[in-house]
């Protein structure tokens, strides 16, 4: 994922780490933010030994950069797998539509599809997911690449969200936007001051057009929170499952061409639950912010 922008750095609702911000409500959280933030992994040895491991950081865009890294080890391995399991059914791959049939009008626009342009390797697509031809395993797979995709989504939503109400705000007001304002509040005050968002064209200090898109964003916004429930329900129940078949692989997997990578399928699953684990914690702190906007 992209490095959040200093606005976002400003907010002071609270995440799913320690935060402290001196002197939040008096528009200089610029030199007063303090952050401390610690990612918990939890993997399995080749002794079946349950192994954890603690990072601590000192600022939020490192830690941020750091939950990407486990990302990108899932994008590796499902590379790999795919390459190598050449008797397995073929790969799947994660439409925005099928994360909520709310997104299906949003499906293929690169403006507001973010699966489009998010990163990968030359050969598949950023969430792209294997099977291996049991059903079990397959689920998960296909589970996790979509909660995966869902935080993208939304954490790129936020972002854009955000970044078209303030150069709305900018380009009809020529104003700056306190540093203490919720999602919500930011996109209420950019509608505000531009009669609603119909100020199409709308140029900025810098001489540049302002998409008038923010409505439309605001509108997937919401959609996004309304399905947000339903992925962050499952965020523990998809961590266990992918433990359980992290075990149950020697058992479970018997065709003889699969069980020769038996090893790398355990890593993908492993790598699956880092990123649902990750994910996760994403995820909490994008639901507060969703939650407030409002509609009209």
């Amino acid at each position: 994922m992209n490095r959040p922008t200093r606005q976002t750095l400003w907010l002071c609702a609270p995440l799913l780490t320690t935060l402290t911000i001196g002197g939040c409500g008096n528009g200089k959280a610029a030199g007063f933010f303090q952050f401390h933030g610690t990612i918990t992994k939890t993997k399995t040895d080749e002794n079946g030994r349950t192994v954890t491991e603690t990072q601590e950081f000192d600022n939020w865009a490192d830690m941020k950069e750091a939950l990407a890294v486990s990302a990108k080890e899932l994008r590796a391995t499902t590379g790999k797998l795919i390459k190598q399991l050449t008797e397995a059914p073929p790969p799947g791959e994660v439409k925005l539509s099928d994360l909520s049939s709310r997104f299906a009008d949003y499906e293929g626009d690169a403006n507001f599809d973010f699966l489009l342009s998010a990163e990968s390797d030359e050969d598949h697509p950023a969430f792209s997911y294997v099977r291996i031809g049991v059903p079990s395993f397959d689920d998960f797979f296909q589970a996790a690449a979509e909660f995966h995709a869902f935080v993208y989504q939304t954490h790129e939503a936020i972002d854009k969200l955000r970044a078209l109400a303030r150069a709305r705000i900018q380009a009809t007001t020529g104003g700056r936007v306190r540093a203490k304002i919720s999602l919500g509040d930011l996109v209420q005050l950019a509608l505000e001051k531009s009669g609603k968002g119909h100020l199409a064209g709308a140029v900025g200090e810098a001489g540049e057009g302002v998409p008038d898109d923010l409505l439309q964003m605001r509108d997937l916004a919401l959609s996004i929170g309304q399905s947000a429930p339903d992925f962050v329900s499952k965020t523990q129940r998809l961590i266990q499952t992918g433990r359980q078949l992290v075990m149950a692989a020697p058992q479970s997997i018997t065709n003889p061409k699969t069980v020769l990578h038996l090893d790398l399928i355990k890593k993908g699953l492993e790598d699956s639950v880092l990123v649902v684990g990750d994910s996760g914690k994403l995820l909490g702190d994008m639901v507060k912010q969703l939650g407030t906007l409002r509609k009209g």
